[in-house]
């Protein structure tokens, strides 16, 4: 692995022997290699692969930039977030850039609003927790005062850096189509949903996996028609509903929905107004 650029004294910019750039991080590794030389591959401790794309220089002029401290601890909160998620490796340069940016705004006082923090802490409660626990990190080891709203940004990135495709907007928008249609249940069944509930766990798992196959244009189309029809028959008022988020995603995404996955949006529908209306009937 040939050293290409002394990034810090623990990071170097190196090729490898497929002609990929990869930043290669281990202790005392700028006293260890020199540029233009091969680096032995006994120091290294973790290697992060450029892929290649536009963004890829302008990810390693920010960690070039930073503070060694500061490339520290954001490494360590990603470490102690894929103890629980199985996370993307690229999340090492995307998560650099954003709170290289974060960090140099709490400097200047400038504060921006997270319009989906609400959403990100009811849909993914795993990713906001780990969220909270990066600003916890970073404010106590690097003496800053970031706020919650900052650890719903890390939560994105995290939700984010799990998916097939890394691209953020994709991740807002499927942030945005889960409320969406949770809004839409609601109003149909004039309810709250108790998010405490197991067929309300299973819905949003159920309507994560729903939105990813929209998007990703995977959807199924195998349901026995006299099956559909039986639930339809039986479940009239959770068509409808589904056919409203139907219609929801027909202008959202241009996209048709079977009757596949109509069937399971009213089987899940059907469960959890059944578990509110029992919850009715025992107060």
């Amino acid at each position: 692995m040939k050293v290409i650029k002394i990034l810090n004294n623990s990071l170097l910019l190196t090729k490898d022997e497929q002609g990929r750039e990869v930043i290669v991080m281990g202790k005392g590794l700028a006293f260890k290699g020199k540029v233009g030389e091969q680096l032995d591959e006994e120091h290294i401790q973790k290697r992060f692969i450029l892929q290649n794309n536009p963004s890829a220089q302008a990810y390693v002029r920010t960690i070039e930039n930073m503070p060694e401290s500061h490339v520290n601890v954001i490494n360590k909160l990603i470490s102690n977030a894929k103890e629980k998620l199985s996370l993307d490796d690229q999340i090492f340069f995307t998560l650099m850039d954003h709170l290289s940016f974060a960090i140099e705004r709490w400097k200047k006082g400038v504060s921006l609003q997270n319009r989906m923090l609400w959403e990100i802490q009811r849909f993914h409660p795993v990713e906001f927790e780990l969220g909270v626990e990066a600003v916890l990190m970073l404010n106590q080891e690097l003496g800053i005062e970031l706020t919650e709203e900052e650890a719903g940004n890390i939560a994105f990135h995290f939700v984010n850096a799990q998916t097939h495709e890394k691209k953020m907007e994709r991740t807002m928008q499927s942030v945005k189509m889960l409320k969406d249609i949770f809004n839409l249940i609601q109003y149909s069944f004039d309810m709250q949903l108790n998010k405490n509930s197991i067929h309300y766990v299973r819905l949003v798992t159920h309507l994560q996996f729903f939105i990813q196959r929209l998007q990703e244009g995977r959807l199924g189309n195998s349901a026995k028609d006299f099956i559909f029809q039986h639930m339809v028959k039986e479940h009239p008022l959770e068509y409808k509903c589904a056919e409203m988020i139907k219609t929801y995603v027909q202008n959202m995404l241009e996209i048709t929905i079977s009757n596949e996955e109509l069937l399971y949006l009213i089987i899940h529908i059907a469960r959890i107004v059944q578990e509110e209306q029992d919850n009715d009937g025992r107060l």
